[in-house]
């Protein structure tokens, strides 16, 4: 691995579950307004109509953030880089202390899913990083195996 390789973040979670919201919100307003009979003035004081409303709204605004700080997962082949719209932090060899692949669990049909912690000199919290939520996830996870066997210490 010569080059560097970026890998963006995947939020598509967010729109299909704002998706799913809004054909539930529909549907139950659907029902309620034909089996019961009720008006819209009358549903929108309905409990349900306001959680699921307020559910629309909690996955947009989280939908908008992750799309506002654009996180992105620089790999080279000695070197982690992380980065968003505002901030850079790279990680060198000779900073990485220790990197542990996390264990493949049983249950677990992709290896993806296992947690990358990442031991740096000057700080106390290891930093995790997800494979699965980047696109390319297989490829990231091979990239970063790739710089645990060039920083072997």
């Amino acid at each position: 691995m010569t080059n560097s390789k970026t890998y963006k973040q995947r939020f598509d979670f967010y729109w299909k579950s704002i998706v799913i919201y809004i054909v539930v919100l529909i549907g139950y307003g659907l029902i309620r307004m034909v089996v019961g009979r009720e008006e819209m003035g009358v549903l929108s004081h309905d409990p349900v109509f306001i959680l699921l409303t307020l559910f629309i709204t909690g996955s947009l605004l989280m939908y908008l953030h992750k799309l506002f700080w654009v996180r992105t997962l620089v790999i080279d082949s000695n070197s982690i880089t992380m980065k968003n719209r505002f901030d850079e932090t790279k990680f060198d060899a000779s900073n990485i202390e220790r990197l542990y692949l996390g264990k493949e669990r049983p249950f677990q049909s992709r290896e993806t899913f296992r947690v990358i912690k990442l031991t740096v000199a000057n700080k106390k919290r290891k930093i995790r990083i997800r494979p699965h939520n980047y696109w390319d996830d297989k490829q990231l996870f091979d990239d970063i195996t790739t710089v645990k066997n060039n920083i072997k210490k």
